[in-house]
């Protein structure tokens, strides 16, 4: 696996000289955009992002903390081309914080995509990248919202991921409206954290695992969905109840993985009930701990989330 030494290692092991690795990059006094700066930063920077619109696609490939200083609220990053992913992460150890996120639109697009499918790719099927941490982002009006392929212990943490779109014709297992947890490549993607998000009205599945190879047990040992609020996902036209979902498991999964503390939305979809949680008959996860996950007719997204 890809590993690159964190910040916040750096930092311990220099406190006993008093001093901690790592510029402070801004945008836009040092650099116009985002993209430039990353170019110009070094593994172990701080990318501030003063309030604007940022019409881009950027990709991360450094160990770098990007960060609207203001928040999503006045700090929008939208795609400069629809086909490609507005954020496309394929470094270890990055943080991205504080913005709204939209206008990937293509089939394979997301508003943030967490590859690690290039660099396992490049070392002949080798793990890819891991702990990358995407939160208090609003990510909205995409094909996806979120997709982490290969990247191991992504954190997905006080999001909201709401009115993103879905691929019509290819099936809910491929395509998604919300977060796309992928398995290519005979490869896992394990410990995935998708904490205290509020995941609502998109057109596809709130949280769907992906597999591209469905005779294949797909190891998802690790994963934690918690304390998420689900509403009124899977608005697709097409009819089958996985479009409906909040949470879509499709293919054969292994290894141990918690569903727990989450608000899910039941209701009616083409005259069938549509449940929280959806498993391809035959390939329920052989250690999934699933609890305390209330159903309700009616859910806003505004509902507090529970402490993890």
């Amino acid at each position: 696996m890809k590993r690159i030494a964190t910040p916040a290692l750096v930092c311990i092991l220099a406190l006993a000289t008093s001093a901690c690795f790592g510029a402070t990059i801004t945008v836009p006094g040092d650099h116009a955009t985002i993209g430039a700066a990353v170019a110009a930063a070094s593994d172990g920077d701080l990318i501030n992002v003063s309030p604007g619109i940022y019409t881009e696609n950027i990709v991360v490939d450094k160990a770098v903390v990007i960060r609207g200083v203001q928040g999503s609220d006045v700090t929008t990053l939208t795609a400069a081309s629809s086909s490609d992913a507005v954020v496309r992460i394929t470094s270890s150890d990055v943080t991205l914080s504080g913005f709204t996120i939209s206008g990937s639109t293509d089939r394979w697009g997301a508003g943030v995509w967490i590859d690690g499918y290039d660099y396992a790719s490049a070392n002949e099927f080798t793990a890819g990248i891991s702990d990358v941490t995407v939160s208090k982002c609003v990510i909205e009006s995409n094909q996806t919202g979120i997709s982490v392929a290969l990247a191991d212990g992504s954190m997905l943490v006080n999001n909201t991921i709401r009115s993103n779109q879905d691929y019509h014709g290819w099936g809910a297992c491929c395509y998604t409206g919300g977060i796309r947890i992928c398995h290519c490549r005979y490869l896992p993607t394990l410990g995935t954290q998708v904490v205290n998000n509020g995941i609502y009205q998109n057109d596809g599945i709130g949280i769907v695992f992906s597999s591209n190879f469905w005779s294949i047990s797909w190891d998802i040992a690790g994963t934690k969905i918690f304390g998420n609020n689900f509403y009124q996902n899977g608005n697709s036209d097409e009819g089958p109840l996985e479009y409906a979902s909040d949470v879509s498991m499709c293919g054969l999964m292994a290894g141990k993985i918690k569903i727990s503390g989450n608000k899910f939305q039941e209701r009616i979809v083409d005259g069938w009930p549509a449940h929280g949680l959806w498993v391809w008959p035959g390939y329920e996860p052989d250690d999934a701990k699933v609890v305390g996950n209330p159903e309700r007719e009616e859910l806003g997204p505004n509902i507090p989330m529970p402490t993890p």
